[in-house]
């Protein structure tokens, strides 16, 4: 799983005492583990874009297969960067769904194999690299949002990620809540209230098992009798009145709970993000409910980055890493480099 010819290019930039000119012509890798697909960037230190990518996810293939196919297509996206330009490869930074542990992800039911995957020890060993980081990719796209996006200058705000999976995150004074294990915003284990609801000690995650993207197109599968999509899903809505009531009936269901984290969050704003973030009618049936059930309702506004969150996150991550790295002892950078992005 190494990259070919980056054994001697990281060795060259490892050390953090070497010539400040590494800066200048270094590049970072960020690396975003989504539920269908798999997004790259390489970006200077700043966090500059400079070639992008992206491959299908296929996580039903097994963590083995997903990493061997990101290995490809990393050593692809960071030969077009070193094309014709000399540059050196400083770090890597990558998000994914769960919660990362040192030998494994948990919370991630959606990627097959990803609990036995120690990914901060495969991807330092796979690209050589001495400056690796990793983070829940909600996480990181509520930190991107913070930083330069939807929730900049806000005191308390809310991300809610909406995609093939769901969960949250809050953000206060510009940090993104962790929680004591990391687990904070892990909203689809919120309980429905329901008789027949599946708890997690039994592989149930009771809200995104009724309202993700999987999760609408399996129980539209079911009502149909045949597999659909999730696109497919909304699609069908305009033309099957059976269809339309469940989905309007699972986003009502969500809208309540995001009603119960508003009440106990206070936030002035929430952030939709993730794939089905521009549904129609989404954030309107929100803003409904907040504005009769809450006495404070905050704003409700799309992602600044859209789908493209998580990417963004790991570029931040990417870059706050190098710089914390690069800095002398008891130095922070982390607002230089916001500035500089």
């Amino acid at each position: 799983m190494h990259v070919k010819d980056l054994t001697e290019i990281q060795r060259t930039g490892a050390d953090v005492d070497v010539d400040i000119d590494i800066d200048v012509n270094g590049f970072l890798l960020a690396i975003d583990f989504g539920g269908t697909k798999i997004a790259m960037a390489t970006t200077t230190p700043a966090g500059q874009r400079l070639h992008e990518t992206e491959i299908p996810t296929l996580a039903e293939q097994g963590a083995e297969a997903v990493m061997r196919r990101m290995f490809e297509a990393a050593r692809a996206l960071i030969a077009k960067t070193l094309a014709g330009v000399e540059r050196r490869f400083l770090a890597v930074a990558a998000v994914t769904p769960g919660i990362i542990e040192p030998d494994g992800i948990r919370l991630a039911p959606n990627n097959p194999g990803w609990d036995q995957l120690a990914l901060h020890d495969v991807l330092r060993a796979g690209f050589a690299a001495q400056c690796v980081t990793v983070e829940t990719d909600v996480k990181a796209a509520a930190l991107a949002e913070a930083r330069c996006g939807a929730l900049a200058g806000v005191d308390c705000g809310l991300y809610l990620n909406l995609g093939t999976g769901l969960a949250a995150a809050a953000v206060i004074d510009g940090k993104v809540l962790r929680g004591a294990n990391g687990a904070s915003g892990e909203i689809g284990y919120q309980l429905r209230g329901v008789s027949d609801e599946v708890l997690f000690a039994d592989g149930g995650a009771s809200l995104e098992d009724f309202v993700s993207g999987r999760a609408i197109a399996d129980r539209v599968s079911i009502l149909l009798g045949r597999n659909v999509s999730t696109h497919e899903a909304f699609a069908l809505q305009d033309s099957l009145p059976n269809v339309a009531a469940l989905i309007k009936d699972a986003f009502a269901c969500l809208a309540r709970h995001v009603v119960n984290l508003t009440l106990m969050l206070d936030p002035s704003r929430i952030v939709i993000g993730g794939g089905m973030a521009r549904i129609p009618g989404i954030p309107d049936g929100m803003r409904s409910l907040l504005a009769r059930a809450v006495p404070y309702p905050p704003e409700v506004a799309i992602a600044a980055f859209g789908y493209g969150a998580a990417l963004q996150g790991a570029i931040v991550a990417a870059s706050d890493a190098w710089a914390l790295r690069r800095s002398p002892p008891g130095h922070s950078p982390l607002r230089e480099v916001a500035s500089a992005m």
